[in-house]
């Protein structure tokens, strides 16, 4: 029992400090350098600045804080090296924090900064719509579509009023126009995608004039804006891009990590391993490697969790699910309490990420699988709990009663027995001498010392009772 407890001070002292840090964010600036520097040989005379190189960098997935901190990584290279940046980009949209960051950073870079739609088949959907009307230049591939802008309750309907969702349209839409208008684009078109969800292909926002062209390659884009003059931050931009060789900037293994746990399903999958392996660990003796996975999981499943929008109520149902199945196994309830907290855990599932954009959501399917794979897992370590508290006692005082042993020196009433190897003081219990080399039967224990009768004599004593018993 002392290990148990020291066990569930441990876990507690481990979910303490991994809610420090869900509630205490790592700072963005750990993962980029955000300082801004001038591009390196600007004309001051006025002159056009020649931009003749470009670097590429590419945006896949949801818009989250990974994603921000590479292109704001990407930016400050490319200023730093003279380059213009071309953001290949598919997205179903994102975070609206994050997106803002990446639009304030493209507005305020002093370099051309390119959006390209890419490849055939991709999307600028949602906060995509924001960041490609925010570009220099906006281009996108045959095949691809853009809008869909319209923002979603990330808390919930039930969390925010009406009115309060009105304001946020409203917000939305104000913030879209002036995007769309300081680049020369139809502002028209931008409001209907916030307002109405609008969804177009390449080739209507090219009629529209929400973007500049279309082009099927990186080489044809590279041709096609081959001399263009362009005046952002107070300078002119003259881009010779004809030939050029676009240089990529890769993602790092952590931003590829980070932006990878924060898919939904990969944070719920990661936060459900961490909590079956600190109940395992809980239930097994010793702190093994189990315990460590399950904390490590528990903090990146977590830190997941910190950047989307998640509903309190269902975490604390998935928390109360876990304390009830750690309860049931340690304590031997009876399985009550692990069938509550399966319907804790389910309820709590599909409560934890509440809004109605489908991307951020988790699977429904994922949800009751997991359900499934962690009842089973619970009724496993309920029945070992089980076999482990019914098995008889092999070792200590406990152990030895109903053990056969072997006089070793004759019992009037008080001698010795061997019993295991060991020797032991025994006294017969009924009184009687047993010699030297007689088996007898070990019927209890007081301190070091044993009382036994005669085996034989124990034999029959059990047999006639049966007897007078039929």
């Amino acid at each position: 029992m002392l290990k148990k407890t020291r066990k569930i001070l441990t876990f507690s002292i481990s979910v303490t400090l991994i809610f420090l840090l869900f509630i205490f964010p790592v700072d963005k600036e750990l993962f980029c350098d955000t300082d801004n520097t001038s591009l390196s040989g600007s004309d001051n005379n006025g002159n056009s600045i020649e931009i003749n190189n470009f670097f590429i960098c590419e945006i896949e997935g949801i818009i989250d804080p990974p994603i921000s901190n590479f292109i704001s990584k990407c930016l400050k290279k490319s200023l730093d090296s003279g380059y213009g940046l071309i953001i290949l980009m598919d997205t179903p949209g994102g975070l609206e924090t994050s997106m803002r960051e990446i639009i304030t950073e493209i507005l305020n870079a002093e370099i051309p900064v390119i959006v390209f739609v890419y490849p055939e088949g991709a999307r600028a959907a949602s906060a995509g719509t924001f960041i490609t009307l925010s570009s220099d230049i906006a281009v996108m591939a045959p095949l691809t579509s853009i809008g869909a802008a319209h923002p979603v309750n990330l808390g919930g309907q039930e969390q925010i009023s009406e009115d309060m969702f009105d304001k946020i349209v409203n917000d939305s839409v104000s913030y879209i126009k002036n995007l769309a208008s300081s680049k020369g684009r139809n502002s028209e078109w931008a409001e209907k995608a916030v307002r109405e969800s609008s969804s177009i292909t390449a080739t209507e926002a090219l009629q529209l004039g929400v973007i500049d062209f279309t082009a099927s390659t990186i080489d044809e884009l590279l041709v096609k804006i081959d001399g263009k003059i362009l005046a952002k931050s107070g300078k002119t931009f003259l881009i010779h891009s004809a030939g050029s060789k676009p240089e990529k900037i890769e993602t790092n293994f952590i931003t590829d990590f980070l932006h990878i746990i924060g898919n939904p399903n990969i944070a719920y999958i990661l936060f459900i391993l961490g909590v079956l392996g600190i109940i395992y660990e809980i239930s097994q003796p010793g702190l093994g490697v189990t315990g460590a996975l399950g904390v490590l999981f528990l903090i990146l499943g977590f830190y997941s969790f910190s950047i989307l929008p998640i509903n309190y109520a269902g975490l604390a149902l998935i928390i109360l699910a876990v304390i009830l199945f750690i309860l049931d196994i340690v304590l031997g309830l009876g399985g009550i309490p692990s069938i509550v907290g399966v319907a804790s855990l389910i309820i709590g599932s599909f409560l934890l990420i509440n809004t109605g954009a489908e991307y951020l959501q988790i699977a429904q399917s994922l949800i009751i699988s997991t359900s499934v794979v962690v009842s089973g897992f619970i009724l496993i370590l309920m029945r070992a709990a089980h076999k482990i508290r019914n098995i008889k006692p092999i070792t200590g005082s406990e152990g030895i009663i109903g053990e056969t042993a072997v006089v070793c020196r004759e019992l009037n009433p008080e001698g010795q027995v061997k019993v295991s190897g060991e020797i032991w003081k025994a006294i017969s219990a009924d009184g009687k001498t047993i010699k030297e080399g007689e088996k007898v039967k070990i019927i209890s224990i007081e301190g070091l010392t044993l009382f036994v009768n005669l085996l034989n004599r124990y034999n029959n004593s059990s047999n006639n009772k049966n007897i007078k018993g039929g």
